[in-house]
């Protein structure tokens, strides 16, 4: 048995930027897709109505709670997700990412065959979360929709999202693996 890990589905990519409304409106100006599938949250709200876990962690360390606000939607089979930190001071996973790089690709969005072993294989190479976020009710698998990110930049040259649930066009793929209660939208 290999000590690989597999990705099954690349469902989302996610940018990070300055200016959410901005790029949102240059999105909807010069690209086709359909905007009735967008989605807007802002996880303040959500936090704060008791619905998202997480925002006061980063790096595997206790940090000032930070919040985003987003978009999603479905654009050539993938979940574009959209998003802005709210606080832009250093500090945490959006707001640093900026200050590094500006405006670009933050993360993917991966589907992961074994998110457990994914998870013991990055701790057992000393890359602690950069994130772990939960948000929603209890599905039917008995979790809430999360994702944990790992900061694979220097490995792999990318940021990955493990989600254990796909999201956007791919939700419904044979290979997602969805509790049977989850809706996307």
């Amino acid at each position: 048995m290999s000590d690989k890990f597999k990705f099954d589905l690349v469902f989302q990519i996610g940018l990070c930027v300055n200016d959410l409304e901005a790029v949102m409106q240059n999105w909807k100006d010069l690209v086709d897709f359909d905007h009735s599938k967008i989605i807007y949250r802002n996880t303040k709200d959500l936090w704060e109505a008791g619905q998202f876990e997480g925002a006061d962690m980063y790096n595997g360390k206790k940090v000032k709670p930070w919040f985003i606000k987003y978009y999603r939607f479905d654009f050539a089979n993938l979940d574009i997700e959209i998003i802005e930190p709210l606080d832009k001071s250093p500090g945490n996973p959006y707001s640093d990412f900026l200050i590094k790089h500006g405006n670009g690709v933050h993360h993917l969005g991966c589907k992961i065959n074994n998110r457990p072993a994914f998870m013991k294989k990055m701790e057992e190479l000393g890359i602690p979360p950069m994130l772990k976020t939960e948000m929603g009710e209890v599905l039917a698998n008995g979790e809430k929709k999360g994702c944990v990110f790992y900061d694979l930049r220097d490995l792999l040259g990318i940021v990955v999202e493990a989600g254990n649930v796909v999201v956007g066009p791919l939700a419904s793929h044979p290979l997602a693996g969805n509790p049977s209660d989850y809706v996307d939208r």
